[in-house]
């Protein structure tokens, strides 16, 4: 398998809060994400011994979703809103 940079959370401190997501050559995603152990993990449904789970932002997912739409379909749903001007 091959994993290639896709996008990252656009206010990540190098090391620091570096949620990243991959696409791979088999048609699938890798997300590096912080750890939340095992109070998390038990809330999960069916996790199998070999998965794994993460947090991932909403600042992450915004420029997740707006360069899949743009790369995938070729609409370009603009900058992303401020979050905390939206709530």
């Amino acid at each position: 398998m091959t994993a290639t940079f896709f996008c990252t959370d656009p206010e990540s401190q190098g090391g620091i809060e570096c949620e990243t997501f991959y696409e791979t050559d088999r048609d699938s995603w890798i997300v590096q994400l912080k750890k939340r152990g095992p109070k998390v993990r038990d809330q999960l449904v069916a996790l199998a011994d070999d998965e794994t789970f993460g947090e991932m932002s909403g600042r992450t997912m915004d420029v997740f979703v707006r360069k899949y739409v743009r790369e995938r379909y070729g609409i370009d749903l603009g900058i992303a809103p401020n979050r905390a001007a939206v709530r």
